[in-house]
């Protein structure tokens, strides 16, 4: 059997999981526009939850919405990339799995901005008026 058609072998460490992780997590960032943007998002979520004094709760809320779009941008990079291993020609289901993972992208993101929105509205106007 070639090299090509050995199955990986598992991690030895805890180490090396991590590592191929973070390898995961850097090439979507590095690779993915969206998922630059969307840690943009984050940071400035981070960045202005520190200027309003949010509670633990609305920190909560914070930290768990962009980490689902983190986690969800990742996904789509998934799909998108065993898609393409699968064809290069144009498919309808092929298509249709790429846009499905789209679309969970962005009802994540439609429910960060949303909890965004009535986390920091509010302490945003208390500000001005």
């Amino acid at each position: 059997m070639s090299d090509k058609n050995q199955l990986p072998q598992k991690n030895r460490h805890y180490s090396d999981s991590f590592r191929y992780a973070f390898e995961g997590v850097k090439t979507t960032f590095q690779e993915e526009r969206n998922m630059r943007t969307h840690v943009l998002a984050g940071v400035i979520a981070l960045l202005l939850g520190l200027f309003l004094s949010l509670s633990i709760a609305e920190w909560l809320w914070i930290v768990l919405s962009s980490f689902l779009v983190f986690v969800m941008e990742i996904l789509n990079t998934v799909i998108e990339n065993l898609v393409d291993l699968v064809t290069k020609e144009y498919h309808p289901l092929a298509k249709k799995v790429k846009d499905m993972a789209a679309g969970a992208v962005l009802s994540t993101t439609i429910f960060a901005v949303v909890t965004g929105l009535l986390i920091f509205a509010p302490k945003i106007i208390q500000l001005f008026f």
